[in-house]
């Protein structure tokens, strides 16, 4: 199974940390995360080779991860090297880091744990003001080993992790305590009453944006009868590079098999960047659709529900046609079958057959009326 190393540990991506001390006696294994946490604006990520690691060389600014909370998958083995662009932050504050990744994956436990949950807090909502995330949480079972994930615009909120007496009287934690990402992920590590906040004013007090759950200790045993099917993929598109610019992303796309379920995460500094899902005409030709189709929030997740070809652009000028911003993949797997309905009388959603058939019924039907009147004015005309 797969690791997620939040590079820094509590102290994230910052200056003074001994990055070095920090990753000592880690295993890094192909497959694995690092998390990069840090107050966006302050500081950046670059993915370098062993000499600019020594010498502190930046790369173009176009290389740089800029989120406040970056996330690198580790596709290959061997060293890899990253440092923080900001002028001294490298050379003069040792903000950097150098890791030695392992080939493999581990040896399958013989019993596999059921997977873990993730939730969307406030589901399609969102986190926002004047949500009720207790008729939300309710109901649901939440385990160590799952995670919370609060999307929202950023700058707009923000998450704190707080105690009951500040849960209850709205009483916001220092400013380096928040989570400002707009896309924040909470793993549950430990079972128990668990409270979060939005420190923006009156957000919590006023507006009730606040959320308490409880933790339970053990993720049920799976069930013996059959094994659980492959849990789905979490593609970042372009890996490292994320959705930019002068990307290959054919050549990226190359070896992978995407099935009904997997995700699609276009990673990107928000305003510089968006994602049109298009037809192949539009692919080919680079057409955009209307701005209203667009995903623009720096971190778009795409789940495929349905198989078949799928195309993407860039909608920016000139990014799709001379830059090759643009992706292409194949979806394996079958359609869901729809659930059979006994009450409505309206076919399910994606029952082509019978909604076509609905349409021959009532274009015969027409067709009939019609050839009345025409009939009946014939008849009348010859009296």
């Amino acid at each position: 199974m797969a690791t997620e190393h939040w590079v820094g540990g509590e102290k994230g991506w910052a200056l003074g940390v001994d990055y070095q001390a920090w990753a000592k006696d880690k295993v890094f294994k192909v497959g694995d995360t690092l998390v990069f946490k840090y107050t966006q604006g302050h500081h950046n990520v670059f993915k370098v080779n062993q000499t600019a690691f020594q010498n502190c060389i930046v790369p173009p600014p176009s290389e740089a991860l800029t989120s406040g909370y970056d996330v690198i998958t580790l596709v290959k083995p061997g060293k890899k090297w990253y440092i923080c662009g900001i002028p001294t932050h490298c050379s003069d504050h040792k903000q950097k880091l150098v890791i030695t990744v392992e080939d493999g994956a581990p040896a399958p436990a013989p019993i596999a744990p059921a997977p873990s949950m993730e939730y969307w807090v406030g589901g399609d909502k969102g986190w926002a003001i004047d949500v009720d995330y207790q008729a939300w949480a309710k109901g649901k079972n939440f385990k160590v080993g799952d995670k919370l994930v609060f999307k929202y615009t950023q700058g707009h909120h923000n998450v704190f992790k707080v105690n009951q007496t500040a849960f209850q009287n709205c009483i916001v934690p220092p400013p380096s305590e928040a989570l400002t990402s707009g896309h924040d992920v909470i793993t549950l590590a430990k079972p128990g009453k668990i409270w979060y906040i939005c420190g923006f004013p009156t957000h919590c007090s006023d507006h009730k944006q606040k959320l308490v759950i409880t933790v339970e200790g053990e993720a049920p045993a799976p069930a013996p009868v059959a094994p659980a099917p492959a849990s789905p993929m979490e593609y970042w598109v372009g890996g490292d590079k994320g959705w930019a610019i002068d990307v290959d992303y054919q050549a990226w796309a190359k070896g992978k098999t995407f099935k009904i379920g997997d995700k699609l995460v276009f990673k990107y500094t928000k305003g510089h960047h968006n994602v049109f899902k298009v037809n192949q005409t539009s692919f080919k030709d680079c057409i955009i659709p209307p701005p209203s189709e667009g995903l623009t929030s720096g971190h778009d997740v795409i789940t495929l529900a349905q198989p078949g070809k799928k195309w993407y652009i860039c909608g920016f000028p000139t990014h799709c046609s001379d830059h090759n911003q643009k992706l292409a993949i194949t979806v394996e797997g079958e359609a869901p079958v729809p659930a059979p309905t006994t009450t409505a009388p309206a076919p399910a959603p994606g029952t082509k057959d019978d909604s076509n058939h609905s349409n021959r019924v009532t274009m015969s039907a027409y067709k009939i009326f019609v050839g009345g009147v025409v009939l009946i004015w014939t008849i009348l005309t010859l009296v």
